[in-house]
């Protein structure tokens, strides 16, 4: 069964799934197909408590697809057949969000390892810990709250995303209905579907850090002479000091984080309660959240043009415009970098390495690249300033 499914076509033009149900025609060319991939999201529903659940579901995107495979119907042999294979090996990437559940499911009922995991709700909560100085939130994200907040997504879109949550806890027995409906297909392909380009934007979000002291290394020192005679002393190991600003920096997230978000009697973070101060909210985030954003101070680097749109709006739109077929640079340090040196065209999307893409020929696969979009301002919007 091939569909074509249609939601909120503003933000998705078309999603292409495949409902897997037999082995006879479709269930080996689906498992060849995936097994080309470098990076794939993965998802899955069931009924059942954590890991015991039974799963009866297990969603595959890859760039322009997504696999729906019935475990119901298929059983252990799916696994023994390949589906082991692509969850075990390390040299394909795995997006998911809570890999807690979906892991914990695998190896009680199957016994499948699952390896080489990138972890959204895990990427979310270490963007948080950063952005705060250190600090905790209360609670996990869910994967509608990381689409809204990184993806820039109207909740208005995210309506499938509300309905798998809702299922999952009034009546998760729903997966096990056969035949099952179009709808139900729909909410399982798209809950996958947003996997890839996340895991680029948080990744993005991730490396601020290091982009903006490598930026403030670079402006601080283009124009001092460089003393051959002082390289390799003792003066060159040095801290430098834009590198003992992250110190202060942190301090002063902390400092805005207590003032900005309600805190629980042991001193989390209620991330997603509405901001203390109006101020913050006057800076929340234009995604139907609560969550603010820290002022943005860019005097470290040299002045960029007003930013039109966001990176995860270049994302969401390269996903509609091709039907999930997202093309990136094959480098890049998550923004365009000072300078002239800015490539002109995009390559196809290699899906490896830790910031740069990997040749082919490197054995350990990373956990992702970062994509290089014009005008993409930092995420933690607070820079390193020259000189401090």
């Amino acid at each position: 069964m091939y569909c074509h499914a249609s939601d909120h076509e503003d933000v998705e033009q078309y999603i292409n799934y495949i409902v897997i149900d037999e082995f006879h025609e479709k269930f080996m060319p689906a498992v060849m197909h995936i097994r080309k991939q470098k990076v794939i999201g993965i998802g899955a529903d069931g009924f059942g408590a954590l890991q015991h659940e039974r799963l009866c579901w297990l969603q595959i995107a890859t760039k322009n697809k997504v696999y729906l495979f019935d475990i119901l119907l298929l059983g252990a042999r799916a696994f023994k057949n390949g589906l082991s294979v692509i969850l075990e090996t390390s040299s394909i990437l795995k997006v998911t969000h809570n890999c807690r559940i979906i892991s914990g499911g695998l190896m009680a009922q199957f016994g499948v390892k699952l390896t080489n995991v990138f972890d959204t709700q895990v990427a979310d909560f270490m963007y948080f810990n950063m952005e705060t100085g250190g600090l905790l939130p209360d609670r996990v994200s869910t994967l509608q709250e990381v689409v809204s907040l990184h993806l820039k997504m109207p909740t208005s879109h995210l309506t499938s995303l509300d309905i798998k949550s809702q299922l999952a806890k009034e009546d998760s027995q729903v997966w096990c209905i056969r035949p099952c409906s179009t709808s139900l297909l729909k909410v399982m392909a798209l809950s996958v579907m947003h996997l890839q380009p996340l895991r680029l934007v948080l990744l993005d979000a991730l490396m601020s850090d290091y982009t903006s002291l490598v930026d403030s290394c670079l402006c601080s020192h283009r124009n001092e002479i460089v003393q051959t005679q002082d390289i390799g002393q003792d003066s060159e190991l040095e801290l430098p000091r834009e590198l003992r600003q992250i110190q202060q920096l942190r301090k002063d997230r902390q400092a805005w984080a207590q003032e900005v978000y309600p805190q629980t009697e042991g001193g989390l973070l209620l991330r997603f309660k509405p901001p203390l101060t109006p101020a913050a909210a006057d800076v929340a985030t234009p995604c139907g959240n609560s969550t603010p954003v820290i002022p943005t101070d860019f005097s470290a680097v040299p002045s960029k043009s007003p930013r039109k749109t966001t990176s995860a709006e270049s994302v969401v739109s390269s996903q509609t415009d091709s039907g999930l077929e997202i093309l990136m640079n094959t480098m890049g340090r998550g923004r365009f970098p000072v300078g002239d040196c800015i490539p002109r065209g995009p390559a196809p999307f290699p899906g490896m390495g830790r910031g740069l893409a990997l040749p082919e020929k490197v054995p350990s696969v990373g956990r992702g690249f970062h994509h290089q979009i014009p005008q993409l301002a930092s995420p933690l919007s607070l820079s390193f300033r020259k000189g401090e």
